[in-house]
Formats: C-alpha cells, structure tokens, sequence
C-alpha cells in the first residue's frame, strides 16, 4: 500500500506496470531504486541537506551510509516508482508526496552466495515527502525545519540517520576519515549519486 503521490511530467514513462518496465529491460534480473530526500530550506542562506542513513552493525555494509532504497518487489509493487515509496516508508518512515528527478542509473553484477550471479539495475530519484511541509487550519502551507522532520528507522535495517551537508559527503568520498563511510565497492557511484542529487537540488530551486 503506497501513499497518494504526484510524478514529475518528465518521469511519467517510469508510471507504467512493473511487468511491463521489466519485460522490456531483459538484460537484468532485479531492480534496485532509490530515494534521495532534501530538507527545504527555511533560511535562503541555510545550506540543503540530503538525509542518509546508517546501516545497521548486523547487516552487510555494517555501519556505512547511504539514502533510503532497496530492491522492487513484483509482488507489492504495482510499478518501479510505488517500490520507491514503499522503500522510502519502510526504511525512513516518511511518506513521499511527489517523484521529483531522476538521479542516476546504475547496474552491477551481483555474485549470490549459492555462486549465482544476477545482473541488477538501480534508479535513484530525488522525491518530495508529506512531513518536510506542514499546512494550517488556514490551508496555507510552511517548511518543516529538518530537525523536526520525523525519521523513523527500521532498527533491523539502519542504526542511526542524518541531514547531510554537501561538502561532508564531498570529504567522505576523498578520505577514510570523513564523516560518512559511503559503502564499498560502490563507493564510487555511491557518493557521485548523492553529490549529483545535490547539483540537481539546486538547479530546481533556482
């Protein structure tokens, strides 16, 4: 069950059936998507943040950060974008109210532990959701300050989040020692995808 939501016009070719989104892709056996979400900006000086989350010291990748996301499910999702906003709920306890942009598409190959190997794509977008923004009795509407907006974790699956400043993940991905350990080996795409989402963050705020 996925929240009510808008699509940017330029994404609607990806609101079509999940069969039909996979059946013309057949190089890849899964999808993976993603959400990357913006904190607007009360001040205009104030700087954006993206919110990124910590994975959990039990599960692959202990400790490294990374933006809400997971695999599409066939079964609960009706199309890739409702498996952005399931993925979203489920990992940030957020609802998302619009698909913004698309952010990246990357593919790997995975190797399963029974010796398997699946070829995987990943869409990360940039999307909107309902509890950056609160409206009055009045029906007018205000930007929730990103301290008060209310993450919730999936304890199983991420031990801590924050509101990420683009020069942070600028010096993670330069140096071990930065404040975010991106995850490895996709630390590459991982950290370019987040600092891309910035540069389209700005763009649509201009």
């Amino acid at each position: 069950m996925t929240s009510s939501y808008t699509v940017a016009p330029h994404l609607e070719y990806f609101n079509v059936p999940l069969s039909d989104f996979t059946a013309a892709r057949p190089e890849f056996e899964a999808f993976g998507i993603g959400g990357y979400i913006f904190s607007q900006n009360v001040k205009p000086t104030s700087p954006p943040r993206i919110l990124l989350l910590q994975r959990a010291l039990t599960d692959s990748m202990p400790g490294c950060w990374e933006g809400p996301g997971g695999a599409s499910e066939p079964e609960e999702d009706r199309t890739l974008l409702d498996g952005v906003v399931r993925e979203v709920l489920e990992e940030s306890g957020l609802h998302v109210s619009r698909i913004v942009e698309l952010v990246a598409i990357d593919s790997w190959v995975h190797k399963r532990r029974d010796g398997q190997t699946i070829h995987i794509a990943k869409y990360s977008f940039i999307v909107d959701v309902h509890e950056a923004f609160h409206e009055s009795l009045r029906g007018d509407s205000h930007v929730v300050h990103y301290d008060e907006i209310p993450v919730q974790l999936e304890a199983s699956e991420h031990r801590a989040f924050a509101w990420a400043v683009e020069e942070d993940v600028q010096a993670s991905m330069e140096s071990i020692t930065g404040k975010y350990s991106l995850p490895l080996p996709s630390r590459w795409h991982q950290g370019s995808n987040i600092l891309r989402a910035f540069e389209l963050f700005r763009n649509l705020k201009q």
